[in-house]
């Protein structure tokens, strides 16, 4: 079949699925409508075209994300809400944002056009949460955000929660501060600047999220940034946190102080607020349900089951505050297991496409963008259940997508002795 007759249907896919990564800066309805209607068109032309997404270079990481989703479907059948556990797992379809993501970024003509839609909407939004933090411009409530403890108000975007945008916008900063900084030679001036201005304006409105954990996972990233970049990166990288955190500290002391509270709060196990109090109780579900958990849905029942009678109700969590206690709680063992061996094994792709030789320069900076972009997540994570958190979620999976292509378009797995 001559691939010339699918280029408007590429055309079309490239176009719901820039609008999708484009719109899910800001609204969850835009991006998702729109990549719907890039699956349907990706079916077509891959059905068309007999295009198969499940190269033997890929095929562990689909294997594996098939398996997880095969036992939490079973883990919810086990529990005592079937339909309703399998019905919250219609998350789950963005996964396919990954093979679609795959198809497209590994044709050149829309690989840059992707990433300058996803920038773009970066930069737009994060403007707009700076004017939000000092006027309280909140376009789509009749209310201004919660006030900032110092001046100003908590950025929180167009999103529901400050922390959702807090997760998301410091994911995006670091993979788009990947993009630019390890392509200085491949990128012309006009679309490194705004690769690097979005990114340094993404990683001011995180903090004004007060947003611990994420602010920890930006900082933590740009050093481990540094230290894969080489020692000239990395002095630059420890220059800039030093001079970041004096600005913070003088400018944001209710940040700072917000990290006091660590000590105070999420270190009591006896505070029932605090993180380490939830984590203890979440171990006890998941122990109590090591085989299929208590499916999907129900941890805010059995969390519940744990407390005092008379707790207020805005303790009763509906997740475990960590992604893999929440999956252990939720899944059992087994979809722990999956769900870990997922995020090894992506990482894994990430951090030997960036090593290896058999990569061009171009392709190992994709690799080294989503991994990083990909550290601030996994930390969030560890701290709030980012990954059901379908805003950010649907965001890391064109972030996996773009570590991915490069590994596609090699078909065969690199040797990873080269690395």
């Amino acid at each position: 079949m001559n691939p010339r007759r699918w280029q408007r249907p590429d055309d079309a896919l490239f176009f719901f699925f820039a609008l999708f990564i484009f719109g899910s800066t800001f609204s969850i309805a835009l991006a998702q409508v729109s990549l719907g209607f890039a699956l349907v068109l990706f079916i077509v032309i891959a059905v068309g075209t007999r295009y198969n997404p499940f190269a033997s270079s890929l095929k562990p990481f689909y294997i594996l994300i098939g398996a997880y989703i095969a036992w939490e479907f079973v883990a919810a059948l086990a529990g005592d809400t079937p339909a309703r556990s399998a019905w919250m797992l219609k998350e789950d379809w963005l996964f396919c944002i990954v093979p679609i993501g795959v198809y497209l970024l590994a044709k050149e003509r829309y690989r840059e056009h992707l990433v300058t839609a996803f920038a773009v909407g970066v930069l737009i939004v994060s403007i707009y949460g700076l004017m939000q933090h000092f006027s309280g411009l909140h376009w789509t409530k009749d209310t201004p955000p919660v006030a900032a403890p110092d001046y100003g108000y908590l950025v929180r975007g167009s999103f529901s929660h400050r922390l959702t945008f807090g997760n998301y916008y410091g994911t995006a900063a670091l993979f788009l501060f990947g993009l630019g900084i390890a392509g200085v030679r491949r990128l012309s001036p006009h679309r490194r600047t705004l690769l690097m201005t979005a990114s340094v304006l993404a990683v001011i409105v995180t903090i004004l999220t007060y947003s611990r954990g994420v602010t920890v996972g930006v900082g933590v990233t740009l050093v481990a940034g540094g230290v894969l970049l080489g020692r000239k990166y990395l002095t630059a990288t420890l220059g800039t946190l030093v001079v970041a955190v004096i600005l913070v500290v003088l400018t944001q002391p209710g940040l700072v102080g917000r990290f006091g509270d660590i000590q105070k709060n999420d270190l009591d196990v006896g505070y029932e607020g605090g993180r380490l109090f939830i984590w203890e109780n979440s171990l006890v579900i998941a122990g109590e349900h090591p085989l299929f958990g208590v499916g999907a849905g129900n941890f805010e029942f059995a969390y519940a089951a744990l407390l005092r009678p008379d707790i207020p109700h805005y303790r009763k969590h509906v997740h475990a505050h960590n992604d893999l206690l929440n999956i252990a709680a939720t899944t059992g063992l087994p979809g722990l297991a999956f769900f870990g061996g997922m995020w090894l094994l992506v990482l894994g792709y990430f951090w030997v496409g960036w090593r290896s030789s058999r990569f061009s320069d171009g392709e190992r900076r994709f690799c080294l963008a989503a991994l990083l972009g990909s550290i601030v997540f996994f930390i969030t994570s560890l701290v709030e259940a980012t990954f059901a958190d379908e805003e950010v979620r649907q965001m890391l999976m064109f972030v996996w997508a773009a570590g991915l292509w490069p590994w596609y378009k090699k078909r065969d797995r690199p040797n990873v002795v080269d690395c």
